[in-house]
């Protein structure tokens, strides 16, 4: 048995289910991520994968869902669906020719999307000469970037994306094989699965194992009963111009409460079936829920049957066909020319270049070691004076910093200022220096600032400053003006490197007229302003 976790993207909800497929499902876990929980999920895009896979992560180990490969299923509304009709080709080149087909009739930019396909019944009586069917499926890139994101984020390895659709009728094949709903009379005939959410559903019809055809259905017509009716009216008539020869024989609703199937029944003139997609398994999840969960279950019962129809995880490609036999003639051919006509060259070559190799480093050792001899004492010496470098404290720039550090307001002086340092032991030193500082100030306000401007100067991988607690030394005589409080601040201080230092104190450039000195005329008699009228000149 194959362990697979399937997760179905909805608009609003995100529903998961972890079991076995192969040959059979086995459902073991389901968890729905609805916002009647708390947080509905985020929209999906590449900004908020991660946090969407991280969550999505905790939600299924919580509900207790082993590691395992990644299928997931989006909307009909995600992708773009194009039936194409193409020449009969070999199996080889039919991805080629598909894939020119969708780009020459398609408004999306190649490089923008993502495309798979399907090979469809063709009806061709066994024409070999008729056009053959396919559906081709497209997925924008950006969508499916954004679901790689998640399931990296959320530590799982991505197998498979498909439609929503294709998943929900392979689900639609294990309801009629489990019986959990009634199976149509004949293989071939046409049936309809529709499924519901809070925010739009979706229309698909399913004939011989196929999806001939899948509809969105619009958040607007959820509104009232009569509105959905409508739609689902338009839906069928629209298959029915397209496939008049095939009607629906029943529509199958995935469990959305009771009465709807007679409801629906009588208002479509089809016969209306409900079915349990958790049918058998997980009593637990509440029954208004165990609808939303038929394309999760759908994933799992497609990949239980082999290869998803789509997959943008792995879409089909071009292959070429290979002759083994003449593929091994021609290596072995090359091979004896390669052997034959350089083997004595390259042989020469490469032995010259190995032993000029062994020479060049050989001598590079020697010189090596000779270097290494004559440096080990300017070694040690370097080693010693870096040692010596590390447990200095530069004062000159200690002052500085603690010039940038004073308030500008004039609410506090320095008394005095002492550093000591501290001596050198051969156990791991407390701090290099201490330094105590006796203030004068207004209030404590400013000393407290220049305490907490001092730690801010800290790196947060390197303590340079320690301060202990202010003390308080009393209240100064009146000579001391308006700072009559006297503080106490010590501050153990370690190695701080140069370059650290990079505080730049304000600095008011002078007026350019400070300063200047103008000298006197050479004659002042001559530049003395005249006397006063009636007064003479000194």
């Amino acid at each position: 048995m194959s362990n697979f976790i399937a997760i179905d993207l909805e608009p609003n909800g995100v529903f998961a289910v972890a079991g076995a497929a192969r040959g059979a499902v086995k459902v073991t876990h389901a968890t729905a991520w609805t916002g009647a929980d708390g947080e509905p999920p985020p929209a999906l895009t590449l900004d908020t994968a991660r946090a969407f896979g991280e969550a999505l992560r905790a939600k299924l180990r919580a509900a207790g869902a082993p590691v395992a490969p990644v299928l997931v299923s989006v909307g009909r509304d995600r992708v773009i669906l194009k039936e194409l009709k193409h020449p009969p080709v070999p199996p080889r080149e039919e991805p080629a020719i598909i894939k020119f087909q969708a780009i020459k009739e398609m408004s999306e930019s190649p490089d923008d999307v993502v495309l798979d396909y399907v090979p469809l019944s063709n009806g061709t009586g066994g024409d070999p000469t008729a056009d053959r069917r396919a559906m081709a499926v497209m997925l924008r890139k950006d969508v499916f970037n954004a679901i790689q994101a998640m399931c990296t984020a959320a530590g799982l390895k991505l197998t498979g994306v498909t439609p929503r659709p294709y998943a929900v009728a392979a689900g639609l094949g294990r309801v009629f094989a489990t019986g959990a709903a009634p199976a149509p009379e004949h293989k071939t005939d046409a049936v309809a699965a529709l499924t519901l959410t809070p925010v739009g559903g979706e229309f698909t019809v399913v004939r011989s194992g196929e999806t001939i055809l899948t509809l969105a259905i619009p958040s607007p017509v959820l509104a009232n009963e009569n509105m959905l009716v409508a739609q689902l009216r338009r839906n069928l008539t629209v298959y029915a111009g397209q496939h008049p020869g095939h009607p629906i024989q029943a529509l199958y609703l995935a469990e959305v409460g009771p009465g709807w199937t007679a409801r629906l029944s009588s208002a479509l003139g089809v016969p209306v079936h409900a079915y349990d997609p958790l049918a058998g398994a997980l009593p637990s999840v509440p029954e208004h829920l165990r609808g939303r969960f038929a394309g999760a279950v759908g994933l799992l019962a497609g990949q239980a049957h082999g290869p998803l129809p789509i997959n943008f995880a792995a879409p089909r490609q071009p292959t070429t066909d290979r002759d083994p036999a003449k593929r091994r003639i021609v290596i072995a051919a090359i091979a004896a020319a390669v052997l034959l006509a350089g083997g004595a060259v390259f042989g020469y070559m490469v032995t010259s270049e190995a032993d000029a190799r062994v020479a060049d480093l050989t001598r590079e050792r020697d010189e090596l070691k000779e270097k290494l001899e004559k440096g080990k004492a300017v070694a040690t010496g370097a080693t010693a004076i870096e040692n010596w470098s590390n447990r200095e404290v530069v004062w000159l720039d200690e002052l500085h910093d603690l010039a940038h550090r004073m308030p500008a307001d004039d609410s506090m002086r320095l008394m005095s200022l002492s550093a000591t340092p501290y001596p050198v032991v051969k156990d791991k030193q407390e701090a290099q220096s201490r330094l105590e500082l006796k203030i004068a100030a207004t209030d404590a306000r400013p000393v407290n600032n220049l305490v907490s401007a001092t730690e801010r100067d800290n790196s947060p991988t390197n303590r340079f400053y320690v301060n202990s607690p202010v003390s308080v030394l009393g209240t100064l005589p009146a000579s001391a003006g308006k700072y009559t409080q006297g503080f106490g601040l010590v501050t153990k201080i370690n190695h701080r490197a140069p370059e650290k230092y990079t505080a730049r104190p304000p600095f008011m450039p002078p007026k350019r007229s400070w300063g200047l000195f103008t000298p006197a005329p050479e004659n002042s008699a001559e530049l003395a302003p005249p006397p006063s009228e009636g007064k003479s000149a000194p």
